[in-house]
């Protein structure tokens, strides 16, 4: 039976609502993970199994410890139980641990190579380290609602995705942290961020606004719709449901196909050069929206793939369940016990060392029992006494492009990895291009160097760099790779050692494996743009790239995890992640809720999809701006009335009958927030322990105290650019400071003397002829 590559591996989750996807990541690469903390259940399971829709979600093979730790015995067994664990998640309110005498300092002693991850909703220092949030709230501060929604409807991701967000950066930061523990017999608490987490992983936020004075763009990023930034995508009406279209990457084709159809829309533009048409991509999408008003929308997604055409049908929650692809290559997985659970999963696909089954969530185990299951631990300890970057001494192979790979080889390169990103002359174009904007922002922390994939030698090149490097990640079509010779198969025998990571869009095999897709046809394909509309649309969806980060962050945990198995057999293997499965996985409670209790989810704007947090929206104020307000619990509730003063009925006091009343609740915080300016409304209700947060665009980001205070800000000198802004990674290590970073490359080959006479042992007067040819 597989057990996973992070098997052995010893967790303690002392997490909320906003931490429980951290250790669900790792719980289902085979960690032991025992949950401490608490969450809400979500809908009820209807199908026989007990618990609710969140609990099978988050805590599907996780074992259940009830521990009161404001009791001396509770504390007692969270100590002795962190003398053996490996890592603590925890996401308790800053100085809460400190006060019992049960935080890192206090548990450090009796295990020096603990590590410990504080994921807090603003970090555990700062003005606003005490402040409240929640999902909403979270997305509405960090710039998410600034860019997803209408522009007079600001409309969140359906479900936690900026919870989500947190938790890949809380498992990145554990996973990183745990290497370094391991080289140096140290551990360390690392502050993370979820405010900062969500911030640094929004598409087009901030490089519009650091260069306003080279884009065509508003500086300020808005909110469109379902247009995206590049304005080359958008989701359009068909005769029957919605249809992502875009011209890329055969606008040959499509204008071929338009003019077969004879449509008038496209008359005038096909006499135009393709070159031409990047300034005229408005009329380029009316055309296109006439091409969706002759079929149905599945109909004309599939024979504009057949065209290598990235259209994409918007898909319900029971499309993406019954989709042949997820049936393929078996998406779902049905879990162990009476009756059996099918859920979604898992994220990425360990094609060695396999993941484990899943299992009901909650198994209850007892301090003595999970203490004897924690006796030994795989992972050995050194004892370098060097203080470093966690991923000091780790070599990246970088074969990917636009955002899902570089994503991920940003964050390595930020945690200290060596990151050769390859590049090839004809393929450096638009956000490829060094010289855009774009991807200054996404490339930074690398080496950049050039390689002829069509030249001769070009393979001998890329073998010696493979025997020099621990991983390989590439986010090409499938097939591409192996036509150039660069199979896994091919490069294990290189390097037995390697991990090597597949991005694919759909997968390497099955019935869609040859699609072409771009984010915004995965959010179409996944889900994600059907769900996250308001009540009766189904047109807008996330308003970035939300799922390339989330790949990318995937990508990052999923390395990391392989690397952890390596150091344990010595053997890499490879890793397979569908960026269509990673967007059917951001709304796995809906899947899970489908498939087995027959309820599809529908959008519902803000409001909370599962039924936790009412009211839970955003309101237009008194400055024109919108303020996030969302009540957690009763409390939260009866604090709201007290600091606004609405005219609330004793039966809002209660969850039922506040989601009773809920339209009553949102005409009640319309009119209130009418009448203050989203500063001080934010002020008000935090300072009453309320959830609530302005929207927040990039410039206020730019100038946000907390994000000040902690030192998000900080600029380079880059060679094309001159002096720019750029944020840091979203935690704050003990161990080492991650600054400085290495600027993005300024140039295609701008490292090749450098790291081909490093690793490859070439002269300059060598590595000068190559660049004629080969290193082109």
């Amino acid at each position: 039976m597989a057990q996973g590559p992070l098997a052995g591996l010893r967790v303690i989750d002392l997490t909320d609502d906003s931490g429980r996807f951290a250790t669900k990541l790792l719980t289902e690469a085979g960690a032991s993970v025992v949950r401490i903390g608490t969450g809400g259940s979500g809908p009820a399971m209807t199908n026989g199994a007990s618990g609710g829709v969140l609990d099978w979600w988050y805590d599907a093979g996780k074992r259940r410890l009830d521990l009161d730790l404001d009791r001396e015995e509770g504390r007692a067994a969270y100590k002795a139980l962190a003398a053996r664990a490996d890592l603590i998640v925890e996401t308790e309110a800053p100085g809460r641990l400190a006060s019992l005498g049960i935080d890192h300092a206090d548990l450090a002693p009796a295990n020096p190579a603990l590590v410990q991850i504080a994921l807090t909703p603003f970090g555990r220092t700062g003005p606003r380290a005490g402040w409240q949030t929640s999902d909403l709230v979270s997305s509405a501060l960090a710039g998410v609602l600034s860019l997803s929604g209408l522009p007079d409807q600001p409309v969140n991701p359906w479900g936690r995705q900026s919870f989500n967000f947190g938790g890949f950066s809380a498992a990145i930061t554990a996973l990183a942290a745990l290497r370094h523990a391991r080289r140096t017999g140290r551990g360390q608490l690392v502050d993370v961020s979820l405010h900062e987490s969500v911030l640094t992983s929004v598409e087009q936020l901030f490089f519009q606004y650091w260069f306003d004075d080279l884009l065509p763009y508003p500086k300020v990023a808005e909110r469109q719709g379902s247009l995206h930034w590049i304005r080359a995508y958008q989701v359009v009406p068909a005769q029957r449901g919605d249809l992502l279209v875009t011209p890329t990457p055969n606008a040959a084709g499509l204008f071929a196909w338009m003019v077969e159809l004879q449509l008038p829309e496209a008359m005038e533009l096909v006499s135009k050069p393709l070159a031409e048409l990047a300034n005229s991509l408005p009329q380029v999408l009316e055309a296109m929206a006439a091409l969706a008003r002759t079929d149905d929308a599945g109909t004309l997604f599939q024979q504009a793939q057949e065209r290598h055409i990235a259209f994409g049908e918007v898909q319900s929650v029971a499309q993406v369940a019954a989709n042949p692809q997820h049936a393929f290559r078996g998406f779902f997985r049905v879990s162990g016990g009476r009756p059996g659970v099918t859920i979604p999963g898992p994220l990425a696909r360990f094609l060695r060392s396999g993941s484990p089954e899943p299992a009901p969530p909650d198994e209850p185990v007892s301090t003595e029992e999970a203490l004897q299951q924690w006796a030994a631990s795989p992972f050995a300890h050194g004892r370098s006494g060097a203080t470093t970057k966690p991923l000091a001494g780790l070599r990246v192979l970088d074969l990917s492009h636009v955002l899902a790979g570089p994503m991920c080889t940003r964050v390595l390169g930020d945690l200290g990895a060596d990151v050769i990103k390859v590049q090839t002359t004809d393929r450096a174009v638009t956000v490829n291009d060094p010289n855009h904007p774009y991807f200054y922002t996404w490339n930074r922390s690398k080496r950049g160097v050039s390689l002829n994939m069509g030249h001769e030698r070009a393979t001998l090149v890329v073998r010696r760099l493979v025997e020099e490097s621990d991983v390989l990640i590439e986010n090409f079509s499938a097939g591409v790779l192996d036509r150039w010779g660069l199979s896994y198969e091919e490069v294990s025998q290189w390097n037995p050692g390697i991990v090597y990571v597949s991005m694919s869009g759909c997968g390497h095999e099955g019935p869609w494996s040859k699609l072409v897709t771009y984010a915004p046809t995965i959010h179409a394909l996944a889900g994600l743009t059907y769900l996250s509309n308001p009540p009766g649309r189904t047109d807008l969806g996330p308003g970035f790239s939300l799922n390339d980060h989330a790949a990318g962050l995937a990508a990052a945990v999923s390395i990391l995890s392989a690397l952890a198995e390596r150091d344990v057999s010595g053997e890499g293997q490879h890793v397979d992640i569908s960026q269509m499965e990673t967007g059917g996985y951001l709304i796995g409670p809906a899947l899970i809720d489908f498939i087995n209790n027959a309820r599809e989810a529908q959008p519902v704007g803000n409001r909370d999809p599962f039924g936790q947090l009412v009211p839970n929206d955003c309101y237009r104020t008194a400055d024109d701006d919108w303020l996030a307000v969302s009540c957690r619990d009763d409390a939260d509730w009866a604090r709201l009335v007290t600091a606004t003063g609405v005219a609330a009925p004793p039966e809002m006091s209660t969850l039922d009958g506040r989601t009773a009343a809920i339209d009553q609740i949102d005409s009640l915080l319309s009119a209130w927030a009418a009448t203050v300016t989203a500063e001080a409304g934010q002020e008000l209700l935090q300072g009453a322990g309320v959830p609530a947060g302005r929207i927040q665009n990039a410039g206020h980001l730019m100038e946000d105290p907390q994000l000040l205070a902690r030192g998000m800000w900080h600029t380079v000198d880059h060679d094309v650019f001159g002096e720019r802004p750029h944020h840091r990674y979203p935690a704050l290590w003990e161990s080492s400071d991650l600054e400085p970073y290495r600027p993005a490359p300024s140039y295609v080959g701008e490292h090749n003397f450098e790291v081909y006479g490093e690793l490859l042992g070439m002269d300059e007067a060598e590595v000068a002829e190559a660049m004629a040819d080969l290193f082109t």
